[in-house]
């Protein structure tokens, strides 16, 4: 007959090889270069939104702007503002990836450059990025995972109050 404490050390030990084994596979998961396809910020499309109203609007609303004589430059201008925006929205999109190593390391490369910081997997579903484990200071992030398979990683952050969600897929 089998002692307590011997049944309470098998089940507390296949407890643990469950959960390394599941932290493991979430890591396997993640442990690859990823590129962002997507991004989705509801205050920024709200503000694009205004904006086209805005410029679509404009020799209708009485304000400062209806009394100049040339209208039509104004909302060319601000068109092509517009359109620079959107323009530099597509290619930070597409030069962004982020890279998890089996090493705890996470290097995260946009247009600005590249930069690295240490990551942890915290309860299989938070994603937390801390440049001052890997540099001594820096900021820290914690990036929600929503989705995670071997196609495809969607990820919400909270970045001062302003909630973003990214997808990314693996790179070739």
């Amino acid at each position: 007959m089998k002692s307590p404490f011997s049944l309470n050390l098998l089940v507390v030990a296949a407890f643990m090889l469950l959960f390394t084994h599941c932290k493991n596979k979430q890591q396997d998961l993640l442990c690859k270069k990823w590129r962002t396809v997507a991004f989705e910020n509801k205050k920024m499309q709200e503000q694009i939104k205004y904006f086209e109203h805005f410029i679509d609007t404009l020799k209708y609303n009485p304000n400062e702007y209806a009394s100049m004589a040339d209208l039509d430059s104004l909302k060319k201008g601000l068109q092509s503002d517009l359109d620079a925006m959107r323009e530099e929205q597509r290619l930070a999109l597409e030069n962004n990836t982020m890279e998890f190593r089996t090493n705890g390391v996470t290097i995260t490369t946009s247009i600005e450059g590249s930069d690295s910081a240490m990551y942890n997997i915290e309860d299989e579903k938070y994603i937390r990025i801390d440049e001052s484990k890997l540099k001594g200071s820096g900021e820290s992030l914690t990036f929600e995972i929503l989705k995670l398979n071997k196609d495809s990683l969607q990820i919400r952050f909270i970045d001062f109050g302003d909630t973003s969600v990214a997808t990314l897929v693996p790179t070739k």
